[in-house]
């Protein structure tokens, strides 16, 4: 995952949205980038602005001030080179597994590819997340952690070139989450993508980052920068390393913090 040329630059962003006691600033002077090839984690306390910071880069909403920029242009909206995924699943309950797999492909291409092509990319997605015997399934037949490799193949069958992930494994149990992770990180190595991951796990997020992003207390800075040193791949085992445990304890120490000053925050509010 080798950091190469510039593609979405947050510049001075700020956010802020009305309430019956003014305005309330979510995030302020925000910059950074996202290269290609980065797999960057936003980590901080509930309710700092991770998830409005994602949905300025998805196109739903634009900041307040500054700019969210894609390759030098505004991001003006949604686009099909911008893939979400979010915790609820995020598939549609009314198609088969291999229906949900597909959809997206006649959205992009406005319904002009051709029936062949569309099953070749079904049929490399349901091998790809081990879903091929349950094709005809529908997805409240599926368990938590298959859903998820359901809204996985969902996301990469249209090929966007980022994957924007909000909490996408939070409501999977430790050892479903655990093999979601190492999906993705094959996902990631066999066909390659920019991410951007928003998690309240400092040990996800060093498990599949090359670059964390400590955000503070509300309204939302960068206090912090890490570069991961680990390269790619990665295994389990890198969990078990003295190095992993010292970043992890660093880092959680760091998040902790500003846990401490948002509740120093609602303590005066009160």
């Amino acid at each position: 995952m080798e950091q190469q040329r510039e593609r979405i630059r947050f510049d001075n962003v700020s956010m802020q949205f009305p309430t019956a006691n003014g305005p309330l600033e979510v995030v302020k002077d925000m910059s950074f980038a996202i290269n290609q090839g980065d797999f960057i984690s936003l980590v901080g306390p509930s309710g700092c602005g991770k998830t409005t910071l994602m949905s300025m880069a998805a196109g739903f909403v634009k900041p307040s001030g500054g700019t969210v920029t894609l390759d030098g242009k505004t991001i003006a909206g949604p686009g099909p080179d911008r893939g979400v995924m979010f915790q609820e699943y995020g598939v549609f309950p009314w198609l088969t597994v291999e229906q949900n797999i597909g959809f997206g492909l006649g959205l992009k291409a406005n319904g002009k590819v051709s029936a062949a092509e569309k099953n070749t990319v079904v049929e490399r997605y349901l091998k790809l997340m081990g879903l091929v015997d349950f094709r005809k399934a529908y997805p409240k037949t599926l368990s938590g952690g298959m859903r998820q490799r359901l809204a996985l193949a969902r996301v990469y069958a249209v090929h966007p070139e980022f994957l924007l992930m909000d909490e996408p494994f939070g409501a999977l149990d430790a050892q479903t989450r655990s093999a979601m992770h190492d999906l993705l990180l094959q996902v990631l190595h066999a066909e390659g993508k920019t991410v951007l991951l928003i998690t309240h796990s400092v040990e996800e997020a060093l498990y599949l980052s090359s670059k964390v992003l400590v955000i503070s207390a509300r309204p939302s800075r960068i206090r912090e920068v890490i570069d991961i040193p680990f390269p790619y791949p990665r295994d389990r085992s890198l969990q078990k390393t003295p190095e992993f445990n010292a970043l992890r304890s660093r880092v959680q120490e760091s998040v902790m913090r500003e846990y401490a000053a948002q509740e120093a925050q609602h303590i005066a509010q009160a």
